[in-house]
């Protein structure tokens, strides 16, 4: 298996490791933290996916919010019915 060399450098106050240090802890570790380990390495790839789509989900989330506001601004005159009880929401409802 080839390994890339990452560049030590600093980013924050973590410091990056070269592959090669990575893969030789994980060899001396047993084979019974292994699972752990591809464990911890999934939740950094979701981790790191999921900074990008942050930005998706902001944007499509201010959408929204932007299209909701624009369709009260069109209809002042429509509010939500708001019900004291679950019991109240399914009388207005029955004739669904």
């Amino acid at each position: 298996m080839a390994v890339a060399a990452i560049s030590p450098r600093v980013q924050g106050s973590a410091r990056a490791v070269p592959v090669e240090t990575v893969v030789a802890a994980l060899n001396k570790l047993p084979p019974d933290y292994l699972a752990e380990v591809m464990q911890f390495i999934e939740f950094l790839e979701y981790k790191s996916s999921s900074r990008a789509g942050d930005i998706t989900d902001d944007f499509a989330l201010w959408t929204a919010v932007e299209a909701n506001q624009a369709y009260k601004r069109e209809h002042p005159d429509e509010e939500l019915d708001m019900f004291k009880s679950g019991e109240d929401f399914l009388k207005a409802f029955t004739d669904l």
